[in-house]
C-alpha cells in the first residue's frame, strides 16, 4: 500500500466555484485515496498571488501542488516548494502544465467554418501574447492555408500586453471586413461580442458574419438568438489528467519537458455559424420560426401557413440548402433541447420529453435514440461522467 501524499489544489475562486476541473480532480482522487486533498485559494489579480500561494503551502505543507499559476514571475515567487503541476495556459508556464491541444482547436474551429462554403475567415483574440491564443491562431490559419485561404486578424489580437478589448475598434473591425465571412473567436465571451458588435453596425449573423467561439458555456450560448457556436473543453478531463502527472512526481518520476496536451474538446454547432440554410430567405425563415416553436409540438401542417410554398416546393428547398427534410429540422430542434436540459438540469426523462416538445414520451425516446444512438439516461450518464483521455495526451511539438 503507498504511503498517503497530501495535495495542495490551490485554484481561483471562479475555477474552485464553477467545478469544472474540480470534477476530474476529485475522480482521481477517489480511485487512488491514499491522495489527500487540501483546498486553498489564490486570486490572481491580487497584488502578491505568489505570497498567498506560499501562505497556503506553509499552512498545508503539501507533497504536492496542482495550481492555476499564470502571473509573471510565478517561478521566482513558488521557489523550491514541492512538485507543482499547472492547469493554466495563458503564458508559457515555467512548470510542468496540462492544457487543451490548442492548435488543433484551431484546426477544428476553421474546419467548421470551412465545410460552411464561406469565402473569407477571420480570428479575434484580445489575450495579449497568451501561450493558449497563439496556439489557437498557429492551428486555425495553418489550416485555413491548407485550404487556400488567408485570414484576417483583429489589430487588437496580439498586443504586447493584454488590454481591454476596445467596442468601436471591434465594431470598425467588423464592419470593414468582406462579406460573407466566417470568424474564430478564442473566448466565447468574444464571440458574443462579435454578435453584438454585428448588431450595432447592422450585419447579419450568420448570414453575413459566421462565429464560433471558444470554451463553450451552454446556458450563455443557447440563451441568445441566434444561439452562439462554441469548442466544448472538457476540463474535468484537464483535471483528472493533473492529478495523474502530480501523482507521479510525488512519486519521484520526472517531469516532461513540455506542456502535456489534451484533445478533450468537441465542436458544439448552433446557429451563429449554420450559414447552409441562410443563402435561401424563405428556409431561414422557417428554420427560424422552427427553432422559436421547438419547445412545443410542431407539425409540418402548422408551417405551411406562413408560406405561400406548396409543401412540396419547401421541402424541396429544404432538401437542397440543408441536405434534409422539414420533418428532421423540427426533430433535431427538438433534440437541441433535450440534449440541453439532459447535459444541464436533473429532470427526469419524461419531463424532458415535454419540455421539447414531446407530447408522447414514446415517440420522444425513439426518437432520442435514432438522432443519438443513446437512451436519455445513457446520454446523462455519458456527458456526466469524466471523458475519457481517448484524448490521447501529447507533447507539444
Amino acid at each position: 500500500m503507498r504511503a498517503s501524499k497530501r495535495i495542495l489544489v490551490c485554484l481561483s475562486s471562479h475555477e474552485l466555484m464553477s467545478g469544472d476541473a474540480l470534477r476530474g480532480i476529485v475522480a482521481y482522487q477517489a480511485a487512488h485515496p491514499y491522495l489527500r486533498l487540501e483546498f486553498g485559494q489564490v486570486d490572481v489579480r491580487a497584488p502578491n498571488p505568489g505570497r498567498t500561494l506560499r501562505e497556503n503551502i506553509a499552512l498545508v505543507r503539501p507533497d504536492g501542488v496542482l495550481a492555476c499559476i499564470f502571473w509573471p514571475g510565478a517561478r521566482r515567487d513558488y521557489g523550491h516548494g514541492p512538485p507543482l503541476v499547472n492547469i493554466d495556459d495563458s503564458l508559457k508556464s515555467p512548470f510542468p502544465s496540462v492544457i487543451p491541444d490548442h492548435a488543433r482547436m484551431g484546426e477544428l474551429a476553421a474546419e467548421h467554418l470551412l465545410a460552411q462554403n464561406l469565402p473569407q475567415y477571420g480570428f479575434v483574440s484580445v489575450t495579449g501574447r497568451g501561450y493558449g491564443s497563439f496556439l489557437r491562431w498557429r492551428g486555425f490559419r495553418g489550416r485555413l492555408a491548407r485550404a487556400g485561404h488567408t485570414c484576417y486578424l483583429f489589430d487588437d489580437a496580439f498586443p504586447d500586453t493584454a488590454r481591454e478589448l476596445n467596442e468601436t475598434d471591434l465594431r470598425q473591425w467588423v464592419a470593414g471586413l468582406p462579406k460573407p465571412i466566417g470568424i474564430h473567436a478564442v473566448y466565447l465571451n468574444l464571440a458574443v461580442r462579435i454578435f453584438w458588435a454585428c448588431r450595432a453596425m447592422g450585419i447579419r449573423v450568420p448570414e453575413d458574419v459566421a462565429v464560433i467561439g471558444g470554451h463553450d458555456s451552454p446556458v450563455v450560448a443557447n440563451a441568445l438568438a441566434p444561439t452562439i457556436s462554441a469548442i466544448n473543453v472538457h476540463h474535468a478531463a484537464i483535471g483528472h489528467e493533473a492529478m495523474r502527472l502530480l501523482d507521479r512526481l510525488v512519486h519521484g518520476k520526472r517531469a516532461p519537458a513540455k506542456p502535456v496536451l489534451l484533445p478533450v474538446f468537441e465542436i458544439m454547432p448552433r446557429q451563429s455559424s449554420d450559414v447552409r440554410g441562410s443563402r435561401d430567405p424563405e428556409v431561414a425563415r422557417i428554420r427560424r420560426m422552427i427553432a422559436e416553436r421547438s419547445h412545443r409540438p410542431l407539425v409540418v401542417k402548422e408551417l405551411l401557413a406562413h408560406t405561400t410554398l406548396s409543401r412540396r416546393a419547401l421541402e424541396r428547398r429544404f432538401k437542397r440548402q440543408m441536405g434534409h427534410s422539414l420533418h428532421n429540422e423540427i426533430v433535431a430542434a427538438h433534440m437541441v433541447i433535450a440534449e440541453r436540459l439532459l447535459r444541464q438540469t436533473l429532470l427526469r426523462p419524461m419531463q424532458v420529453a415535454r419540455q421539447s416538445g414531446y407530447a408522447s414520451y414514446r415517440i420522444f425516446a425513439a426518437a432520442f435514440r435514432k438522432h443519438t444512438g443513446l437512451t436519455a439516461t445513457a446520454f446523462r450518464q455519458r456527458h456526466a461522467a469524466l471523458p475519457e483521455a481517448g484524448c490521447v495526451a501529447k507533447h507539444h511539438p
